[in-house]
């Protein structure tokens, strides 16, 4: 008894259009690594070169002049009070004062404008 062996011709169905859904996806899988490998690569490239630059600065001791490396100067635009006053009227009785819209208020801080808050420039 001898086990059945495959013909020589195959007669199994194909289905149809299989050729061009895997055509189509061969092309997809090109644009995909193109475009969205590339990305991906220039991604994890700018990364490290910023993270290159980052480690070569703070080890060279560079620190902001500006803000002399504490990453927050005064407002500008508050000098540091949190308000400002606002005055619709040419002659106010009143004084009013309004929630400095730089620093929100908060502390009288903003972020170093030279050193984007970094603290070294």
């Amino acid at each position: 008894s001898r086990p059945a062996q495959p013909s020589a011709m195959s007669f199994e169905r194909k289905k149809p259009g299989a050729a061009a859904a895997k055509a189509l996806g061969g092309v997809a899988a090109t644009f995909g690594m193109a475009f969205g490998g590339l990305a991906v690569i220039t991604g994890v490239f700018t990364g490290v070169s910023r993270s290159l630059v980052v480690r070569q600065k703070r080890n060279a001791g560079h620190v902001c002049a500006v803000c002399d490396g504490r990453k927050f100067v005064t407002c500008r635009t508050c000098d540091g009070r949190r308000a400002i006053p606002w005055q619709p009227l040419a002659a106010p009785q009143i004084k009013r004062l309004c929630v400095c819209p730089t620093c929100g208020g908060e502390n009288g801080l903003q972020r170093c404008s030279n050193c984007v808050g970094l603290g070294w420039a």
